[in-house]
């Protein structure tokens, strides 16, 4: 009987174990809708549309057509609880010409407003951005690579529960600028053979 009771216990251990394990696989979630946005005589231009394959960052605080910032949105109607949020975007980080050590730094802000479209949004009607939600220093690369951004999980979940439809969207920006620029590659980049090339921003929940 002991030996039948030790057997039990092991048992339901290793599928406690095994249920915990399933309960903290990781979630990934690609992003619905992305574009971005730019000042200048192309304030009204929706370059989600005319620009389809890039998102590109760099002095979002100015106004002219060098002025930038990038909206990601997400759908996460099919996310249940998590403890933990990764943004993870492909990104080329361009050198400045006056400072070649010069490191871009791009800010990850919440953004309210989820009724915007990829292919209307433009720099003149963009939503306001909120919260700031964390803050990334990249050196310059040669090629697109991925980097992976901690974001605080409460704050994600206090966006998911204001929200009305499940969604959420992001800002990235380029609050000091100091001559570098980032272009991260959009969902509908195409290599130069005409193939998707999948490595559009995701979120992954633990």
């Amino acid at each position: 009987m002991k030996g039948l009771t030790t057997f039990l216990l092991v048992m339901l251990m290793a599928g406690a174990t095994t249920m915990s394990a399933m309960a903290n696989k990781p979630v990934k979630v690609k992003v619905s809708q992305d574009a971005f946005v730019q000042g200048g005589n192309t304030a009204n231009e929706p370059m989600g549309v005319t620009e389809s394959g890039e998102l590109r960052i760099m002095k979002s605080g100015g106004t002219d057509k060098y002025s930038r910032t990038s909206y990601l949105q997400f759908n996460l109607k099919k996310v249940e609880d998590f403890t933990s949020v990764d943004l993870n975007i492909c990104i080329k980080v361009y050198e400045s010409k006056e400072d070649a050590s010069a490191e871009f730094e791009m800010q990850v802000y919440a953004c309210a407003d989820n009724k915007w479209n990829e292919s209307s949004l433009a720099f003149n009607n963009k939503p306001e951005k909120g919260e700031l939600l964390a803050t990334q220093t990249m050196g310059v690369n040669e090629k697109n690579e991925w980097v992976t951004i901690s974001l605080p999980a409460d704050k994600v979940k206090q966006m998911l529960k204001q929200s009305k439809k499940g969604k959420i969207s992001l800002v990235l920006s380029n609050d000091n600028f100091n001559k570098t620029s980032g272009v991260v590659l959009s969902k509908e980049r195409l290599w130069s053979n005409g193939t998707p090339a999948n490595r559009e921003a995701y979120l992954q929940f633990k």
